[in-house]
């Protein structure tokens, strides 16, 4: 399979955009860590989602605690090499988002939406690179947003963090490319997920007038962590049906 041989670390991956693509490179043959804070937490749950992956036959550990810590971060990587000896993937999913005008965010809801979005992207990284470089061979795949590619009224806090994980992947990859490490970003439109759900949302705002779901934000994560993608490093590939140019009306412009 695609991924035969290949260990993969999914931050975030205990429900939502990031147990898509978890699902999706178990079943391609890679050996999967899946994770979130902790046991039964707002965050899904990763346990459930390995044992998910191993009931359809891959092979997949959890491994609990925040990427906002950094020692809880560096237990994550850590259980991959424990579990597997290597480390090929990387993929920043994990994420947090408070909607509403700035105004009324408290102190402790922007810090952790910082500390989660961006920082926590930089403690895995920080973790993971000697092992990659080591054996001179590593994707990196941070997950940003449409809203990192333009600012959006109420998600002022999470747009600014996403806008920093593109600029955090650009400058990543030019450290790293001596080690043939590719570090690239994803940028999802709106995925109904719990922390996404918009009760009646008729995804107006995009080109096709439709929803996105996790597998097509996966399948953009599988291409650039697969060797396909080898001379891809420093970009970000957006998957939201063009919500971030401008949105044409619901009508065709030509006839046929």
């Amino acid at each position: 399979m695609r991924f035969d041989g290949k260990v993969a670390i999914v931050t975030g991956s205990g429900q939502g955009i990031g147990k898509s693509i978890a699902m999706v490179f178990a079943a391609a043959g890679a050996k999967v860590v899946t994770n979130n804070r902790a046991p039964g937490t707002s965050g899904g749950d990763a346990a459930t989602v390995a044992a998910e992956i191993k009931a359809a036959g891959g092979t997949a550990v959890p491994a609990f605690g925040s990427v906002a810590d950094y020692k809880e971060s560096q237990n994550i990587i850590q259980t991959a090499m424990d579990a597997f000896g290597r480390i090929d993937i990387l993929v920043n999913n994990a994420a947090i988002m408070v909607s509403g005008p700035l105004i009324n965010y408290s102190e402790k809801q922007i810090r952790d939406i910082i500390d989660v979005n961006i920082t926590g992207c930089m403690f895995c990284c920080q973790h993971v690179i000697p092992y990659m470089a080591r054996q001179k061979y590593g994707k990196i795949v941070n997950i940003s947003s449409g809203a990192g590619l333009m600012g959006d009224a109420n998600l002022t806090a999470y747009s600014a963090t996403k806008y920093a994980v593109i600029g955090f992947t650009e400058a990543l990859a030019v450290e790293l490319a001596y080690y043939n490490i590719n570090v690239n970003a994803v940028c999802p439109g709106g995925v109904p997920t719990r922390m996404n759900f918009r009760p009646g949302a008729t995804y107006d705002y995009n080109f096709f007038h439709r929803g996105i779901s996790g597998e097509d934000i996966a399948a953009a994560v599988m291409f650039l962590a697969s060797d396909e993608a080898r001379n891809i490093t420093s970009s970000w590939l957006p998957v939201t049906a063009g919500v971030e140019k401008k949105v044409p009306d619901n009508k065709p412009f030509f006839t046929v």
